[in-house]
C-alpha cells in the first residue's frame, strides 16, 4: 500500500529579530531603514521522502512580512504578520528565513539580504506540541551581531478527520465571461475506443503522430500484432518536439538543390497545418510514435478546437485550474465519455477564466510571481466544488530502482497498481485523478472498461498540436515496441487499458529517466531534488464535495 503522509496545518509567525547593530555609522545612522523578514516553503530535504510529496513546481511559495522601521540605536525589530499553510510531513521539513536591512523594503524591491535561518518543523511537529516559540541563530554577513537571532512561534493542528482530509473547493461565477451554449451529451454506449498523446516535455528526440483516419475497427488492429505489412512507422516524416533539435540543413542543401533520381525516396517535407490539425469533437485513430522512437500506440483521440494557450482561452499557465474544471465535470457526468462538441472547448474556456481571475489578486501573486500556481492554491481558491482525498491519492517516482538515493521509494508501477485496486473495487465507478507530473497538470478517469487521459495543453500531444485531447485506452487500444532497426521488428507489448500504464512510463518519461541514468552511470552526481522535479508524478484523487 502507499504510505500515508501525515498532513499538518502550520503557522508561523516571525516575532522579532534581535542583534541590530547598536552603533551604526553617521552615513547609515542619516536613512530612514527598514526591516523585513522572507518566509520560504521550501519543503522537504533531499533524500528524506521527498517521494512522497508533491513537487507542483521549482519555485517554492514565499511570503513576505510588512517593512518596519528601524529605531536610531535600538537593537531589535518585531512584526505581526502571521502565515499558515497544509504540510505534508514524511521526512525533513525546512522552512527558510531571509532578513532584509535597507531603505523604501517592499515584496517586489530589489533587496540586501543580511542574514538567513533555517527551520525544520518535522522536528518541532514530533515533538506533539501545539505552540512553540524558537529562536533562530542568523546567518549574517557582518552587519548583524554573531548573537543575532530570529524568534518565530509556530503553532500546529493535524489534519485528520475525516471531513478535514477533504480540501474543499467552492463555485466562482464567471458567467460574464464565458459562453453558455452547450450541445447535446453523447450517450455512454459511445466509450468504444482509446486514444494517447506523445510527447513529454523534455527537450530531447523527436515523435510523429501518423494519422490512420477514423475507419479502422479494433478487428483490423488486432489484426496487426507483428507489425509486419505496410507499417513503415518507424520511417514516416517527423515533427521536431523542440527548436534546439531541429535538424541544421547539410552543406549541400544550403548551397543547392539535386533534383532526387527517380529510385530515390523523396525528401522529408516540412508539416503543414493540416498535419497538425485534428478533426474536432469526433473520435479519429492514431498512430503514435514514441519520442524516443522505441515504442507505438494505435488507440483513439478525441480533440477540442482549441486548447488552454489558443486566443480565445488566453491561459498560458492554466493546466491546474482547467484540470479541475474538467475533473468536476467528469465526476458530474460519469456516464459520459467525452464533453460534447463546443462543450470541449468551454471547459477549457472556463478554466482559463478562472485561472485569469486568480492572476489579478496580489495575494496569489504574491505566492507565485510567475503564476504557474499549484495545485494545492487552486484547490483553495474554491473554483468548483471538488475535493482531493488525500487517503486515496497517491505519489510515486519513475524508475526509483535505477537510482541509489531512491531507493526504498514509492514507484510509479506501484502507485498505478493501487489505482487498479481502486477501479477493481469500486463497483463500476469511475476514478478521476489530477495528474502533476514534470511542471504540468492534467486529467486521468479510470473505470473498468478503460482509462482516458485529458490534458488542455496541445503540445503535450506533439509540437504544433494546438488542440486540447482526450486519450482513451479501451480493448481496441495497441502498444507496440521495436525490437530491431527492421521496420518489421516490432511486437506488440501490450493491449487494453493497460497501454495507459506504457503510454505514461514509454511517452512521457522514458527521455528524462534514461537521460538522468545516463548521467548518473557516467559517475556524475545527480542531486536528489532534481530526481524529483524530473521524475516525481502525483495523482490526487478528485471527489464532488457532496460525496
Amino acid at each position: 500500500m502507499a504510505k500515508k503522509v501525515r498532513k499538518l496545518h502550520v503557522k508561523v509567525k516571525p516575532v522579532r529579530l534581535d542583534g541590530l547593530p547598536a552603533n551604526p555609522g553617521e552615513e547609515t545612522a542619516a536613512k530612514n531603514l527598514f526591516a523585513m523578514v522572507e518566509l520560504k516553503w521550501k519543503g522537504p530535504v533531499s533524500g528524506f521522502g521527498l517521494g512522497l510529496i508533491p513537487f507542483y513546481r521549482s519555485n517554492p511559495p514565499v511570503n513576505h512580512t510588512a517593512s518596519k522601521p528601524i529605531s536610531l540605536g535600538a537593537s531589535h525589530v518585531e512584526w505581526e504578520d502571521e502565515f499558515d499553510r497544509v504540510c505534508c510531513i514524511v521526512g525533513p521539513w525546512n522552512i527558510s528565513f531571509n532578513v532584509f536591512y535597507g531603505e523604501a523594503l517592499d515584496a517586489k524591491s530589489k533587496k540586501t539580504v543580511i542574514g538567513k535561518a533555517t527551520l525544520d518543523i518535522s522536528e518541532i511537529a514530533s515533538k506533539l506540541e501545539l505552540t512553540v516559540e524558537r529562536k533562530l541563530p542568523i546567518r549574517s554577513k557582518g552587519l548583524l551581531s554573531k548573537e543575532a537571532t530570529l524568534v518565530v512561534n509556530l503553532t500546529f493542528s493535524e489534519v485528520r478527520h475525516e471531513a478535514d482530509d477533504f480540501i474543499q473547493l467552492g463555485p466562482i461565477s464567471v458567467d460574464s465571461v464565458i459562453p453558455k451554449k452547450m450541445a447535446s451529451r453523447r450517450d455512454s454506449s459511445n466509450f468504444d475506443s482509446s486514444s494517447s498523446p506523445a510527447t513529454a516535455s523534455s527537450s530531447s528526440g523527436v515523435s510523429p503522430i501518423l494519422g490512420t483516419g477514423s475507419s479502422s475497427s479494433p478487428e483490423e488492429n488486432q489484426s496487426e500484432p507483428g507489425l509486419k505489412a505496410g507499417f513503415n512507422w518507424w520511417k514516416r516524416r517527423r515533427l521536431s518536439f523542440s527548436m534546439t533539435w531541429r535538424r541544421e540543413p547539410r552543406e549541400d542543401e544550403a548551397t543547392t538543390k539535386i533534383p532526387s533520381k527517380p529510385s530515390e525516396p523523396e525528401p522529408e517535407k516540412p508539416a503543414t497545418a493540416e498535419d497538425l490539425s485534428i478533426e474536432a469533437n469526433k473520435w479519429v485513430t492514431k498512430d503514435l510514435v514514441s519520442r524516443d522512437r522505441k515504442s507505438k500506440l494505435r488507440s483513439e483521440v478525441y480533440t477540442a478546437s482549441i486548447d488552454q494557450r489558443s486566443e480565445q482561452a488566453g491561459g498560458e499557465a492554466a493546466c491546474a485550474a482547467v484540470a479541475v474544471v474538467v475533473s468536476h465535470w467528469f465526476q458530474a457526468n460519469p456516464r459520459l465519455t467525452n464533453p460534447s462538441e463546443t462543450e470541449f472547448d468551454s471547459l477549457i474556456m472556463q478554466g482559463s477564466a478562472l485561472w485569469k481571475s486568480l492572476c489579478n489578486e496580489d495575494s496569489y501573486l504574491r505566492l507565485f510571481p510567475n503564476k504557474h500556481f499549484d495545485l494545492e492554491t487552486i484547490v483553495s481558491a474554491k473554483l468548483r466544488p471538488v475535493r482531493v482525498c488525500n487517503d486515496k491519492s497517491f505519489t510515486g517516482l519513475f524508475s526509483p530502482e535505477r537510482f541509489a538515493s531512491l531507493e526504498g521509494l514509492m514507484s510509479f508501477d506501484q502507485i498505478w497498481d493501487e489505482v487498479e485496486k481502486e477501479v477493481a473495487i469500486a463497483s463500476g465507478e469511475s476514478r478521476v485523478y489530477i495528474v502533476s507530473w514534470n511542471d504540468h497538470f492534467f486529467v486521468v478517469k479510470a473505470d473498468l472498461e478503460g482509462f482516458c487521459v485529458i490534458d488542455s495543453l496541445g503540445e503535450r500531444l506533439f509540437e504544433g498540436c494546438k488542440q486540447a485531447y482526450i486519450l482513451k485506452f479501451d480493448e481496441s487500444s495497441l502498444m507496440y515496441e521495436k525490437t530491431g532497426e527492421e521496420e518489421s521488428s516490432a511486437v506488440v507489448v501490450c493491449k487494453g487499458r493497460e497501454c495507459c500504464r506504457e503510454y505514461i512510463k514509454r511517452f512521457l518519461a522514458a527521455i528524462p529517466v534514461a537521460e538522468l541514468a545516463a548521467k548518473e552511470e557516467k559517475g556524475n552526481v545527480v542531486g536528489v531534488s532534481l530526481l524529483h522535479e524530473k521524475l516525481q508524478i502525483d495523482l490526487h484523487h478528485i471527489m464532488l464535495t457532496g460525496d
